[in-house]
């Protein structure tokens, strides 16, 4: 009896054993009707799907990212020549408005000391005790010498003009439209597991 005891343990014991390296080999060759679910074929589209729309996103982002400073440099380019011609213009202005003043300074100058010296000479006219006659012509060459230097004065200066009319800013250019921020890409919908 103890014989058949084991023979019948080595009997399962053997059977055990192929039968677990059966079912090993079984596992590890393929199943040749083994394909893949529809979900799983959904979710590597999917997958495929979501990689091309981040690229798409970045990619729009680089694009109005790039076209954007193109646009700002080239309105900065606009700008800056606007003011450089307007700021050569102002100067050409400024120095001849300050030739035309100095001119101006100087015919002033030239009545103030007319009157200086009509003043000077009517003090000196009438210094000490001179006569009737004498402080009469110093009054009347008083009088005379402030016409006859406003005359003057005022002759030079018609000659002269009213010197440069200060120029008026011209309008500034016309800002260009800026680029459109191109619309998001659709994002892919996930497949939902049934």
């Amino acid at each position: 009896m103890k014989s058949t005891r084991i023979i019948a343990l080595a009997l399962l014991t053997s059977s055990a054993l192929l039968g677990s390296s059966g079912l090993a080999l079984a596992d590890s060759t393929p199943s040749a009707t083994s394909t893949p679910s529809t979900y799983q074929m959904q979710l590597a589209a999917y997958k495929v799907a979501l990689v091309q729309y981040q690229v798409a996103n970045v990619t729009n982002d680089i694009n109005y990212r790039t076209a954007m400073n193109k646009y700002k440099a080239a309105w900065k380019s606009t700008m800056d020549s606007y003011e450089t011609s307007w700021q050569a213009t102002l100067a050409t202005y400024q120095v001849a408005r300050a030739a035309w003043q100095a001119k101006l300074d100087a015919l002033q100058a030239a009545r103030v000391a007319t009157l200086a010296n009509a003043d000077a000479a009517f003090l000196a006219a009438t210094a000490g005790n001179p006569s009737s006659a004498a402080l009469t012509a110093a009054l009347n060459a008083y009088w005379g010498a402030p016409k006859l230097a406003n005359a003057t004065y005022k002759s030079a200066v018609a000659t002269l003009g009213n010197g440069p009319l200060r120029p008026i800013k011209p309008a500034g250019p016309t800002k260009p439209v800026a680029p459109v921020k191109p619309a998001d890409p659709t994002r892919p919908v996930a497949p939902h597991k049934n």
